[in-house]
């Protein structure tokens, strides 16, 4: 059965889960083909689940009740949806219409520019050293040299122009398997950035240690066997259990490195704690997290959901922005959170969205009071997002 995507507020008991649905943490919240209840529907909103997959009819756009038959054109109570969001549906482009002739064009003029390429072949680079390093502490006990990590990092910082730059260049770049090394080197490069947009004057010591703390922060899943790390499924309560165990590793592993500061281990240990104490291993609260593990808590959060796990799609960037705006600001540290997301939403200017009425558009410009909702043009008419509260960004057209 098809699935359609629909905002949180317009789910209604009965109705049926298409996808699993995950927190921010990655925590499996339901699993697909679950159907929704009243606490469910909590739960959501709780979590700030901003949209959903639910189940359609073969119109492609009724939702399904349990307990129905597959609805054809919105009979039995299914019609309610599809009324409020589909009245003008044959006016509407489908999903599988010829792309316009521009969509997509801005990331792809960007893939096609001569800094990109050398940014990815610095990027391609990175992850192999990082991947080799990573096996090295496993298989021979090796020490690592922050040194040479550090120097992969920085050579491709030094590929981009600014820090929004780098935002488009991790948006260009998609497929690779490592899944573990690239993201490490992601939060690596996010975490620079934050520590430069927070702390203007930071030392390059500290910059460094900052640096070195994320791109280091995840190597505890080293020691989390890969058929869990790689599982397709829904992991059980015993397996995430097990996930959770590559805090502890990381820790055990950095703390006894001479030659590593004290600080780069205590982020692998702190990186899944939240200031509300919602976090593990110890339920820290916000004056107990460092300010590091803070910022790499965000960078990890952030690239974690935007980008594509075995288990689920990229989630996108514009619904993982609406999360940090609602859940984020009891759960991440506010005074780094809010210049992150001022600095990465303004990288998502300029590009081509799908809308959740099947219209393509062009987000022109940002509301700096819902980073989220921005202004997105289509053909000649403009959707204010904080006024036009029942459509949002379906994706981002890369």
């Amino acid at each position: 059965m098809a699935g359609k995507r629909i905002l949180t507020a317009r789910v209604t008991v009965n109705m049926i889960a298409a996808d699993d649905i995950y927190t921010a943490d990655e925590q499996l919240l339901i699993p697909a083909d679950t159907v929704i209840t009243q606490d469910i529907l909590g739960a959501l909103k709780d979590h700030s689940i901003f949209a959903v997959r639910v189940k359609v009819g073969s119109d492609g756009k009724t939702p399904i009740l349990a307990g129905q038959e597959t609805p054809e054109g919105g009979k039995d109570g299914g019609e309610n949806l599809g009324a409020q969001e589909e009245d003008n549906s044959s006016e509407m482009p489908d999903l599988q219409q010829t792309p316009p002739e521009n969509e997509g064009r801005y990331y792809e003029n960007v893939r096609e520019t001569k800094e990109f390429k050398e940014f990815n072949q610095a990027f391609i680079e990175s992850v192999d050293h990082l991947k080799d390093t990573f096996n090295r502490v496993v298989m021979r006990n090796e020490e690592i040299n922050a040194d040479v990590v550090l120097m992969d990092v920085e050579n491709v910082v030094s590929k981009s122009r600014n820090c929004l730059n780098i935002m488009d260049m991790l948006q260009c770049i998609h497929g690779y398997d490592d899944v573990t090394y690239v993201h490490s080197l992601n939060v690596a490069l996010l975490s620079n950035m934050i520590g430069k947009i927070v702390f203007p004057n930071i030392s390059k010591r500290d910059l460094d240690v900052l640096t070195l703390s994320a791109v280091l922060h995840d190597i505890g899943k080293i020691m989390v066997p890969d058929d869990i790390l790689q599982k397709e499924g829904t992991l059980s309560i015993s397996e995430y259990n097990v996930i959770k165990t590559h805090v502890l590793h990381g820790n055990t592993i950095l703390k006894n490195m001479k030659e590593i500061d004290p600080q780069v281990a205590e982020v692998a240990m702190r990186h899944h704690e939240r200031c509300d104490g919602s976090g593990y291993p110890g339920g820290f609260t916000e004056n107990q997290i460092s300010p590091f593990a803070k910022i790499v808590a965000i960078a990890d959060t952030y690239d974690a959901m935007t980008s594509d796990r075995v288990y689920r799609k990229a989630i996108c960037p514009f619904d993982v922005i609406h999360m940090f705006e609602r859940e984020g600001l009891v759960k991440y540290e506010v005074e780094y959170l809010l210049p992150f997301l001022a600095t990465a939403v303004q990288a998502y200017m300029n590009t081509d969205v799908y809308l959740t009425t099947n219209e393509v558009g062009r987000v022109v410009m940002i509301n700096t009071q819902e980073f989220s909702r921005p202004i997105v043009k289509v053909g000649n008419m403009y959707y204010d997002l904080t006024k036009e509260r029942s459509i949002s960004i379906d994706r981002i057209i890369d």
